[in-house]
């Protein structure tokens, strides 16, 4: 048998050029459908990180609104921020109106006999009983307020913000001297005050404090402010001894309101609309979601 010779053989250049090509052809094509479902899933996560923060958000403005006083809402902007401010219930109760049968636990201060726990509005009042036990956490006396039919801010006799952190005539709010339980029931002691007018529903109120909801777009965050005092102008600048805490960092639009309801104004609607954004990292895109949310504030029951 004649004796054949074999030689092992490679890829030419212009095979491999054309190899080379066709890939990149290949790969050119496949990108962008591997790019797809990578974009959505990111896409999808984005929105729901933002989704998850504006309902954090959202929450923590019901509940604090849930401890909201009634007609104590006001609204603000100030250039492109939204200012939301309320008074936080500590506690609540109602007043005696008539006379406690039994001994009467608070000194006379009027001139009306067995009238020493009511509630009087024809003097200057410093000490009543409740009808029950209060409702809510433990009052600090010397710091928190009574308060006795608010109105609303701006309204004349029933502004409970009137007099910032002083009592003038005519407000609806004095200090706190003391609670003591009486029985069932709760004695009330307060610095000497002559309230002005009764409230339908014999409700008062044990205000700690106000609080804010600041939304500046410029720098994309939405911050709640406690701990300072009350004022007779709404607040838009906090010192840096102010508790404050973040709440969302990639607001770029929002905007508060109010809407009283109810007979005398005895509640509202607070309206919150925020959008959120932010970019995405390393993909060239940004997202956004948009909420519009309703809070009641209503009278306790």
């Amino acid at each position: 048998m004649p004796l054949r010779r074999f030689r092992n053989r490679g890829f030419t250049l212009v095979e491999l050029v054309v190899s080379i090509t066709l890939l990149a052809i290949l790969a050119t094509a496949a990108v962008p459908m591997l790019r797809l479902p990578m974009s959505a899933y990111m896409d999808a996560a984005l929105r729901s990180d933002l989704r998850s923060e504006m309902d954090t958000a959202a929450a923590k403005l019901r509940d604090d609104l849930a401890q909201a006083m009634p007609n104590s809402v006001r609204v603000q902007q100030v250039g492109g921020r939204w200012y939301l401010e309320y008074l936080q219930v500590r506690a609540y109760g109602r007043y005696r109106s008539g006379p406690a049968p039994g001994l009467q636990s608070c000194p006379a201060t009027c001139s009306v006999p067995l009238n020493n726990d009511v509630l009087e509005f024809a003097c200057s009042e410093s000490c009543f009983t409740t009808l029950g036990p209060l409702q809510g956490s433990a009052p600090v006396a010397g710091a928190d307020y009574v308060v006795v039919n608010p109105l609303g801010p701006g309204v004349p006799g029933g502004d409970p913000y009137a007099g910032g952190a002083t009592t003038p005539p005519g407000s609806v709010k004095t200090r706190l001297q003391g609670v003591a339980a009486v029985g069932s029931d709760s004695r009330i002691t307060i610095a000497p005050y002559q309230f002005a007018t009764p409230s339908a529903s014999r409700q008062f109120y044990i205000v700690a404090m106000p609080v804010t909801y600041e939304c500046n777009p410029a720098t994309q965050r939405l911050t709640r402010y406690w701990g300072y005092s009350i004022a007779a102008v709404q607040p838009a600048a906090f010192g840096a001894a102010v508790n404050n805490a973040p709440l969302a960092t990639v607001v770029s639009t929002c905007r508060f309101a109010y809407t009283p309801t109810g007979a005398l104004g005895r509640g509202g609607v607070v309206s919150m609309w925020l959008r959120f954004t932010r970019q995405s990292t390393g993909m060239g895109f940004s997202e956004s979601v948009e909420s519009l949310a309703e809070f009641s504030v209503k009278e306790p029951a």
